[in-house]
């Protein structure tokens, strides 16, 4: 009885050990895991940010081909019409303390600078020029391209 009673104890202890071993080697595979999964994480941030770069380029080029497209339009109607001459809208952007991408863009919108303030905004925020506007009052025109009054502004 006493011999069968001390191997069931050392077929417990057993099992219990190779419990605790599997139970390690499982925590193993996750620590390793996880390190590619971080390294994962840090690849899609980098192609993220590369995504919105090219974004805003291509918001940019298309901003620039429709103001094309409508001078382009412009021209036709010139030279259909007597001598009509295209309008180019101007402003002095006054820029103060504490103006906001958004706030600037808004204005810009609202003078008929640009044909979408969320355009400019995204293009200021997306090339990282948001915090390196300047203080300061600016000359600017509807014929400029949002990549000339971002220059402009951020000088």
């Amino acid at each position: 009885m006493n011999k069968t009673i001390r191997n069931i104890g050392i077929g417990l202890f057993l099992a219990g050990a190779a419990f605790q071993i599997e139970e390690i080697v499982e925590k193993e595979e996750i620590t390793s895991t996880s390190t590619s999964t971080e390294d994962d994480y840090e690849q899609a941030q980098q192609e993220l940010t590369e995504v919105k770069k090219q974004l805003a380029e291509l918001q940019l080029d298309l901003n620039t081909a429709q103001q094309d497209q409508t001078n382009a339009t412009d021209k036709v109607v010139e030279t259909a019409t007597t001598e009509q001459t295209p309008t180019v809208a101007s402003m002095t952007l006054s820029v103060e303390v504490g103006m906001a991408s958004s706030e600037i863009s808004a204005q810009l919108a609202e003078a008929g600078i640009i044909l979408n303030k969320v355009d400019m905004d995204n293009y200021l925020s997306d090339q990282g020029l948001a915090e390196r506007i300047q203080i300061g009052n600016y000359e600017l025109n509807s014929s400029m391209s949002l990549k000339q009054i971002a220059e402009t502004i951020t000088r």
